[in-house]
């Protein structure tokens, strides 16, 4: 009878042992909430590029993903070490965030969000123009790409009081440099995830690429008297309105800018990577 009750005893133990340890691994592993975008952000994004170059291929949706991530970062004002991934899209903060900083002409610090009067939400459309994506000079792996991109915030708009609506702060187009360096083998393809009807991808859309440096440049940062060959004027097939890209100071609006959808999107939530 002794032993039965040690078995029993023992049995008891272990059920309520398992118990623990299935409620705790439940609690540790519980469904992350798919992202979304801060209510602050208010736009959509219309990308166009050079005739021929697709928006589709993995190194243009980790430039695509950059820059709009780079941007809702400063006007989310999360730009500090500590505040990283809080808004940007999934795998910002492994991708891009190591080489982004504040310094003098970064791109956090010439999108610089302080120069509004207060955290406001941002209304509107941004237009980005991708120019070129090349395997790097001297990168015989083609490991790295090298990346252009322009933009615009010319269809952007705030309201720093009720019923004033004006324009956001820098009105000619951004000339966004980048390096990317690509998956050293073969990984799952980006294609499926850089098109829908999304403002915004609810996945990491940077898979195992990751981006080495970025650098921006404008007529607008120039110094006066410094030669500059803008490689964002004349573009064939401007994406920014002829409107809105003809102005350059801030401007007043009788309701804010509205956002269009956008092109070409991100995919719905179900969407998975292109096995290779």
């Amino acid at each position: 009878m002794r032993s039965g009750r040690i078995r029993i005893r023992r049995a008891t133990t272990v059920a309520a042992l398992a118990v623990v340890l299935v409620a705790g691994c439940s609690d540790n592993h519980q469904t992350a909430a798919p992202y979304q975008l801060s209510d602050n952000v208010q736009f959509s994004y219309r990308w166009s590029s050079t005739p021929g170059l697709g928006l589709d291929s993995d190194a243009a949706i980790v430039t695509r993903a950059t820059i709009e991530s780079a941007f809702i970062a400063t006007i989310m004002r999360t730009t500090n070490k500590s505040d990283e991934g809080k808004f940007t899209y999934p795998g910002y903060t492994r991708a891009v965030a190591p080489v982004m900083t504040n310094a003098p002409g970064s791109l956090y610090s010439v999108w610089d969000a302080g120069t509004l009067d207060s955290w406001v939400p941002v209304h509107g459309t941004a237009y980005a123009y991708l120019v070129s994506v090349q395997k790097s000079s001297g990168d015989a792996t083609a490991h790295t790409m090298d990346a252009l991109a322009c933009v615009w915030f010319n269809g952007l708009s705030v309201s720093l009081q009720p019923e004033s609506f004006r324009s956001l702060f820098v009105l000619v187009p951004q000339a966004v440099r980048l390096k990317l360096r690509a998956p050293q083998d073969e990984t799952p393809k980006l294609t499926a995830l850089g098109h829908g009807p999304s403002r915004y991808p609810t996945t990491d859309v940077f898979g195992q690429w990751s981006v080495e440096s970025v650098a921006v440049n404008s007529s607008w940062i120039q110094a006066k008297g410094v030669p500059y060959e803008d490689p964002c004027l004349g573009l064939p097939n401007n994406p920014v309105p002829p409107e809105q890209l003809n102005t350059t100071e801030l401007t007043y609006y009788p309701k804010h800018l509205p956002a269009l959808d956008p092109v070409p999107g991100w995919a719905a939530t179900n969407a998975e990577p292109t096995k290779p």
